[in-house]
């Protein structure tokens, strides 16, 4: 709802990036910017908790392997909160990326080395799916 009011009043939807390493992080940031979204940047997993509660952000780019807080422990806290409906899309190095985005319930799941088009073409798709799943819900 709230992001549904953002697109009306013409703002940008915003796309919160977790993601602990500056130049992956950086590429992220731009290519998401590149589409028109407003990325947000987080560092660790409890700084994502928090600004994801605070911005209600219309997707998460989630890396699995963080400081303070991993990827998987941020997707289950984040999802305990009653608000909390972002897609995330993991983008990971870590062998069992797959198997971890399942159990989190991720829209997706990217292998790193990124292939930037292909990220970008999962995550414009993530949103939109996610527009029309609450499209399509009952108030």
């Amino acid at each position: 709802m709230k992001n549904e009011i953002r697109e009306r009043r013409g703002l940008r939807e915003r796309v919160l990036v977790v993601e602990d390493d500056a130049d992956t992080r950086r590429m992220l940031v731009s290519a998401i910017a590149d589409e028109g979204y407003e990325p947000i940047p987080a560092l660790d997993g409890q700084h994502a908790l928090r600004t994801a509660l605070a911005v209600e952000p219309s997707a998460i780019v989630l890396d699995l392997m963080l400081p303070e807080a991993s990827g998987e422990e941020f997707a289950r806290a984040y999802h305990e909160q009653s608000r909390a409906d972002a897609p995330i899309v993991v983008v990971s190095a870590k062998h069992d990326a797959a198997r971890i985005g399942k159990a989190i319930g991720a829209a997706a799941v990217l292998p790193k080395p990124l292939d930037i088009a292909d990220f970008v073409r999962k995550l414009r798709s993530t949103i939109r799916a996610s527009h029309a799943s609450h499209r399509a819900a009952p108030a």
